[in-house]
């Protein structure tokens, strides 16, 4: 039978650079998850995507970048985006502000997007509540095929003509019934949290229609990675219920559950417009003029009174999958989230480098599952060595099944004095859905050695580097200034002390100045004055080593700054709050995550096991981070 499902081509040459942003979610409940992706298409260079702010929204994962390189008829095209999973803070309806990009020595600018959120979940949300932060960091969910004609010319898969001729008294919607419909196939109808399941809407067809899908399904509860289409994977004949079909992939997805429980994929829908040719003009050709119209029915012009066209709305049924919990027994302390079947290597850029110069560890993560959400390692640094947050490159293969490639983590990292260094083994543990078991891998301790230089860095990360002291840990700047600073505030003292016992002298009484503010409020705004120095306390911790009362004083330290910046009472201040005054300051959603990570960092130590130095120089150096990043914020 011939098919014509009218499809919307697409050239990618001589093409544009353009940005948009996507989100196949315009409905959602407000327990539901949001996914957004901000795509940056046919440009040679991208040198930044900055997105907005989220508001009314808070981030369970992100930015989760993606990449991907594409070829048709010989010509490359490639495309970089970043991704977030969204979790409302309440319903309403909100607008998601345009996010901006830089590529091709141009300045871009996303479309807005539009999200409904109801006070209750849409059917698809998993009952669970778990968050899926922990088994996110990569990002899908765009369909390319929304709201598109598809037009596939085909040739017939019988010449028996009788389902497309309608005879007399034949009813049309039966006919249609029993010759076009949608059906969603799943690779699995139960599976781990992380591990991927392909989802597949196809179209059965017997008949001339032409197709526009109205409704695509959201995937709440998925982190979705779109796979491509084309001509070799996208069309053949099936054979269903003893009956040859034109059958054409509509849509093909792999969905990562983020969380467990019962979860149901909503149908995807779609218009049809079908054409019957009447029996009585069809009848009345004759011979080879007959088997040509048949055979060409795309192309016959037939009269209008020769056919009969009949719109109708086609839905895949749902399908609900079971989502399991991975095992709490054995899971090792530094199991992240990532499933499937990998492999680990590490390597330095140079084994030898001086004082002068940066290093680059590098850590590739190779396998098969959810291997876009893989997050940067955990180096455990030795005592000297300073290093860096990681630069991530990825190569993926979206056609495989799960997603195959590597990740590749490069943490620069820089030594102050000379001498030979050992970068201990680097542990990256995954849960196997084949084997139901956990798996930790290690990779080989690593040598380097380090020679004086000449005292003139070539590198970023020398500017004002944290050196160590045997008492202390403060920057090479600080170390001079202090002496100066001393020097100035004894002076002062000496001359207030004189200065002051020569005017007691003078004067035998104090009388205070009268002033027209009320005491109460001098006592509030002096309790939001912001220290000089919030720090100060935490820093002296460090330098001593004390890893408990490192993280007491930095969270009591850290609170009293936020409370003085946003003048919010002390006691008054949760994750939530915080929140809301970081957008009413128009703080970035970098800061705003580095905060976030941060406070989760220093409650999480507050009552661990004690931590080297090393690790408290970090979060040291995270928190003045974010201490300056939100001191140049007006509030």
């Amino acid at each position: 039978m011939v098919v014509l499902i009218a499809l919307e081509a697409y050239n990618t040459s001589f093409a544009q650079a353009n940005f948009t942003a996507i989100c196949p979610q315009k409905k959602i409940g407000k327990n539901d998850y949001l996914q957004v992706q901000f795509k940056v298409e046919h440009a040679a260079n991208v040198e930044s995507i900055d997105p907005p702010s989220f508001k009314n929204f808070s981030v369970v994962s992100g930015p989760n970048q993606e990449s991907g390189m594409t070829s048709i008829n010989g010509k490359v095209d490639q495309y970089v985006s970043i991704g977030y999973v969204l979790k409302p803070n309440g319903p309403g309806k909100f607008t998601i502000a345009p996010a901006t990009a830089k590529a091709d020595g141009k300045e871009f600018q996303s479309n807005t997007l539009n999200v409904e959120v109801t006070n209750s979940s849409t059917p698809s949300s998993s009952s669970s509540s778990n968050n899926p932060a922990n088994s996110l960091s990569a990002f899908g969910g765009n369909n390319p095929f929304a709201n598109l004609n598809f037009d596939f010319p085909t040739e017939p898969v019988t010449h028996q003509f009788d389902d497309y001729i309608l005879k007399k008294g034949e009813n049309v919607t039966d006919k249609i019934k029993k010759n076009l419909f949608i059906k969603l196939d799943v690779s699995k109808t139960s599976c781990y949290v992380g591990e991927p399941i392909t989802a597949s809407f196809k179209l059965y067809t017997r008949l001339r229609s032409e197709s526009t899908i109205t409704d695509a399904p959201s995937f709440n509860g998925f982190s979705v990675s779109e796979m491509e289409l084309n001509n070799n994977n996208s069309s053949g004949v099936e054979k269903y219920n003893g009956r040859d079909y034109n059958v054409y992939t509509m849509r093909k997805v792999q969905l990562y559950p983020l969380q467990p429980g019962k979860i149901t994929l909503d149908p995807l829908v779609a218009d049809n417009k079908v054409t019957f040719i009447k029996a009585e003009y069809a009848s009345a050709q004759s011979g080879d003029m007959f088997l040509d119209m048949m055979q060409n029915f795309a192309d016959a012009n037939a009269p209008r009174d020769a056919v009969v066209e009949q719109h109708v709305t086609l839905q895949s049924k749902p399908v609900e999958i079971t989502v399991k919990s991975l095992p709490d027994e054995n899971k090792p302390a530094d199991f992240k989230g990532s499933v499937g079947s990998f492999s680990i290597q590490s390597s330095l850029q140079k084994n030898d480098i001086t004082t002068d110069d940066a290093g680059n560890l590098k850590i590739i993560i190779s396998g098969a599952g959810n291997i876009q959400l893989i997050n940067a390692p955990k180096i455990m640094w030795p005592q000297g060595m300073d290093g860096y947050d990681a630069k991530i490159t990825d190569h993926l293969d979206k056609l495989s099944v799960p997603l195959r490639g590597s990740k590749t983590f490069t943490y620069p990292f820089t030594v102050s004095k000379a001498g030979t260094y050992t970068i201990p083994a680097v542990s990256f543990s995954y849960f196997d859905p084949a084997l139901a078991t956990y798996k930790t891998l290690l990779t080989q301790p690593l040598v380097v050695t380090i020679t004086k230089g000449k005292g003139i860095p070539n590198n970023p990360y020398l500017k004002n580097k944290i050196v160590e002291t045997p008492t202390t840990v403060i920057s090479v700047v600080e170390k001079y200034a202090l002496f100066f600073i001393i020097g100035i505030i004894s002076l002062a003292g000496i001359i207030f002390w004189i200065f002051n016992r020569n005017n007691t002298k003078k004067k035998p009484s104090i009388v205070k100045a009268e002033t027209n503010v009320p005491e109460n409020i001098e006592k509030e705004e002096s309790a939001f004055v912001i220290p000089e120095s919030p720090l100060e306390e935490a820093h002296q911790q460090l330098a001593d080593g004390n890893s408990a009362a490192f993280y007491r004083v930095l969270d009591a330290s850290l609170k009293k700054y936020l409370s003085a910046k946003f003048k919010v009472p002390a006691e008054e201040l949760n994750k939530k709050r915080i929140n809301e005054e970081l957008d009413k300051c128009n703080v970035g959603l970098g800061t705003s995550l580095r905060l976030s990570s941060l406070m989760d960092n220093i409650e999480l130590n507050l009552y661990a096991p004690a931590s080297n130095v090393n690790q408290l120089k970090e979060v040291y150096e995270k928190a003045s981070e974010v201490v300056s990043l939100l001191d140049k914020q007006v509030c």
